[in-house]
């Protein structure tokens, strides 16, 4: 029969044991969650696991805000970041932008690129892989805080930032544009949006290129139109005033006829006088 001291230390042992079973479990799990967001695993997953042109399928710090160093693996889907205040998710979320080419005004927060280097290193590094279909692109970002320049790579050859820039078009991504890229500082400048910024807004983030275009060029017409249609209507009014100016002259015309026909007779009986009145005088002899 075993001893109440016995019973104890089982206990304390099956917990322990329990304790140890789950943290294997828990660490397997997030293993294969880590394999399965890994960019060399991405085509593993069936169609619902497929990553679309784009996609960001890793992110790398190095002395990053808070972070000395860094690598997610984004998912195909959605992926949320849970974790308490001041432990680095929206430091991610500024990595993504500043790693995209996108400026220090879209996140709303440090106006100098250097203020994003972690305190106390003189540079630190972004480097956001994307995927594609023949095969994925990495850009990597170089801060140096002493004068807050960056020196940018594209799969490992050195680029500036226009290139990156029109790399970053190229796939559709807009960090600029709040319906695709929203930091949580300028959530209340998306709240502002009118019902017209917010369409725009999202024909650029999830239409093709050319839907904005089209959106553009609609306007320009419609402009345009409306151009055309207060000439025309002056052009109506003008000829309007034209019609009334024209009545007035026609009755000035009648009067100017009528008189001269009087003129004209007139001096057709002054012509007359003389015979008449030698008419009248051989008349009398």
């Amino acid at each position: 029969r075993a001893s109440p001291g016995n019973m104890a230390a089982i206990g304390k042992r099956k917990r322990i044991s329990h304790l140890l079973t789950n943290n294997i479990t828990s660490n397997n799990g997030a293993a294969s969650s880590a394999r399965s967001h890994d960019p060399r695993h991405a085509e593993e997953g069936g169609s619902n696991g497929r990553f679309v042109e784009g996609s960001i399928v890793r992110i790398s710090l190095e002395n990053f805000l808070t972070y000395d160093s860094c690598e997610v693996y984004p998912g195909p889907n959605l992926n949320m970041i849970v974790g308490a205040n001041g432990t680095g998710k929206s430091s991610i979320v500024c990595a993504i932008c500043l790693g995209l080419a996108g400026k220090t005004s879209v996140l709303g927060r440090g106006d100098k690129v250097g203020l994003y280097v972690k305190r106390g290193f003189s540079k630190g590094s972004v480097e956001i892989e994307l995927y594609r279909h023949e095969g994925n692109l990495t850009i990597h970002r170089e801060i140096q805080v002493e004068n807050n320049q960056s020196t940018w790579m594209i799969n490992g050859r050195h680029a500036n930032l226009r290139n990156v820039e029109e790399v970053v078009k190229g796939l559709q991504i807009q960090v600029g544009n709040l319906c695709q890229f929203l930091p949580q500082e300028k959530v209340g400048e998306f709240a502002k949006m009118t019902k017209i910024e917010l369409l725009e807004a999202t024909e650029k983030s999830v239409g093709p290129p050319e839907m904005y275009n089209f959106h553009c060029d609609l306007k320009n017409f419609r402009s345009k139109e409306r151009e055309l249609e207060n000439i025309c209507k002056e052009k109506t009014s003008f000829l309007e005033k034209m019609n009334q100016r024209n009545e007035r002259y026609k009755q000035d015309v009648e009067r100017y006829y009528e008189k001269k026909r009087h003129l004209d007779r007139i001096n057709m009986l002054e012509r007359k006088k003389p015979w008449v009145v030698c008419v009248s005088v051989w008349v009398l002899l």
